[in-house]
């Protein structure tokens, strides 16, 4: 049996508008609607929104947190690639974004001797993706997890021009068993109880979706159910931690530019009603010949 132990966790909720000089809102508003085509000029967004990034995570380095969380999306490109992803040009273009983010996060995680998660897009062999990525206090990468589930809205859905990831993994770090989970993913409770299965003791939330109070109800819940912690990083406002006894142990609310800090007790057993360890009971207790309903796509409802 694992011992449980106690690790520090900032969750960033950077400001969605209002984050660089007056004279760059209109280049920024450009590129965030998907209407840049100019290498040099996606290369100096790039740089404005890490450094936007970077500013929020310097904040968040003060209460020495051995893992700070960023958001989905942190560069704001997924327009660009909405509009322009057939083109050579755009696939370069995020590859040289991505490039970047690797290379300043990682000079944090160097500079601070900590762990850094946030969501990025990718492209690879011609197919983009809403990556998660966990770099180490060496800046190197050590978890990797593709977003599962896209949406589908006919103007814009991402399932149009990102290509979902096809697994569910759970990474064994010096930090512990950490599962991914980005944005929409959140919302199929199949989704956290397979990495709860599979023996995560903390997932990364990194999102564009939390944003009201039934979010946290969600997450709370899900949480609750598994005795499974989560970390929520949130544009705009609304990051939160979340004990595994489902309780918010930290929470921006709904102000930008804030970080959220708490210590969570990772793998420690949680009773609840007749329980003495909820995660492990569950585990055994589950009949899953009773539940092949939910894995077929084409049940009649």
């Amino acid at each position: 049996m694992t011992t449980p132990r106690e690790i520090k966790v900032a969750a960033c909720a950077p400001a969605t508008y209002g984050f660089v000089p007056e004279a760059a809102v209109p280049a920024t508003e450009r590129m965030i609607k998907g209407h840049e085509t100019d290498p040099q000029r996606i290369r100096e967004h790039v740089d404005r929104l890490l450094d936007h990034q970077l500013r929020l995570l310097g904040i968040a380095a003060q209460e020495n947190p051995a893992l700070v969380v960023i958001p989905e999306d942190v560069l704001r490109l997924a327009m660009l690639i909405g509009r322009h992803g057939a083109q050579p040009w755009c696939a370069r273009a995020i590859a040289d974004a991505h490039g970047r983010y690797l290379e300043r996060i990682g000079q944090f995680c160097r500079s601070h001797a900590c762990y850094v998660a946030g969501g990025t897009l990718t492209c690879r062999e011609n197919r983009y993706y809403n990556t998660a990525l966990l770099q180490d206090p060496d800046g190197q990468v050590i978890a990797s997890y593709d977003k599962t589930h896209l949406p589908r809205q006919p103007e814009n859905g991402e399932s149009q021009f990102l290509t979902p990831g096809d697994d569910l993994p759970v990474f064994d770090t010096p930090l512990g068993r950490i599962g991914f989970l980005i944005c929409w993913d959140i919302l199929f409770p199949e989704t956290f109880e397979v990495l709860a299965l599979k023996g995560a003791e903390l997932i990364i939330h990194p999102t564009f979706g939390h944003a009201e109070e039934w979010s946290d109800i969600l997450v709370r819940c899900r949480c609750r159910d598994w005795s499974v912690p989560l970390v929520v990083s949130m544009w705009g406002g609304n990051a939160c931690i979340v004990d595994p006894e489902g309780n918010l142990a930290a929470h921006t609310g709904r102000h930008p530019d804030t970080v959220a800090v708490a210590t969570l007790t990772l793998n420690a057993p949680r009773r609840f009603l007749y329980m003495t360890d909820t995660a492990r009971q569950l585990r055994d207790e589950r009949r899953p010949e009773l539940y092949t309903r939910i894995a077929n796509r084409n049940t009649p409802g």
